[in-house]
């Protein structure tokens, strides 16, 4: 499914993705290709793990392989946000023991991230931000 990405000058990129896993690697081609003459390589290697972990998660519970979308923008700092139709959530810390595979994900986000957020309306949307881009 995917659309080719729109991006403008001001620093903006647009990706309808299809709920399949495959799309996880297209998002962060997409978005190191726009990002990558603008990052030092350590935190261009950062936004991959955070788009990584966004989109696979959009994938994994936003609905049966319905469409993902991406909407970065950056200028002093960047947001990205990954949207799908799955019935949404609210976050909570990581349960379980440290050796148990998985729930990492977020735990991720928020580490990393400068600020992080989840809204559920009609769809669910998880975001990030990094300062200093």
């Amino acid at each position: 499914m995917g659309t080719p990405p729109v991006m403008t000058a001001i620093g903006h990129l647009d990706l309808l993705l299809a709920g399949e896993p495959g799309s996880v690697a297209q998002a962060r081609t997409e978005i190191v290709a726009a990002l990558g003459p603008r990052l030092a390589e350590e935190d261009l290697e950062t936004v991959r793990l955070l788009i990584s972990e966004l989109v696979t998660n959009a994938v994994r519970h936003g609905g049966d392989g319905e469409p993902v979308e991406l909407h970065a923008q950056w200028n002093s700092h960047l947001r990205v946000e990954v949207m799908d139709h799955g019935r949404g959530f609210a976050p909570k810390p990581r349960s379980g023991p440290a050796d148990e595979p998985g729930g990492y994900g977020l735990f991720l986000v928020g580490t990393l991230a400068d600020r992080w957020g989840v809204d559920t309306d009609d769809c669910t949307t998880v975001w990030f931000e990094l300062e200093a881009v």
